[in-house]
């Protein structure tokens, strides 16, 4: 299981940032977000080789506002 942004999301092997950013409601492909694991950011080009350790917790911070 992990935590993303508080909430619990079913962890699987292989699990990627595209899954996730999915199940937490993001519509578009690739969204401007920062992303820690563990307290650690990880950069935008290291998170598609990111392997994503069970009892992960993430906090994905979207960096655009609407207006």
């Amino acid at each position: 299981m992990l935590k993303v942004n508080g909430k619990d999301v079913e962890w699987k092997a292989d699990i990627t940032f595209k899954e996730i950013y999915r199940q937490i409601g993001y519509t578009i492909s690739n969204p401007r977000v920062i992303v820690r694991i563990n307290g650690e950011t990880v950069t935008k080009a290291d998170r598609n080789g990111f392997k994503i350790p069970n009892s992960a917790e993430i906090e994905v911070i979207n960096t655009l506002c609407g207006g």
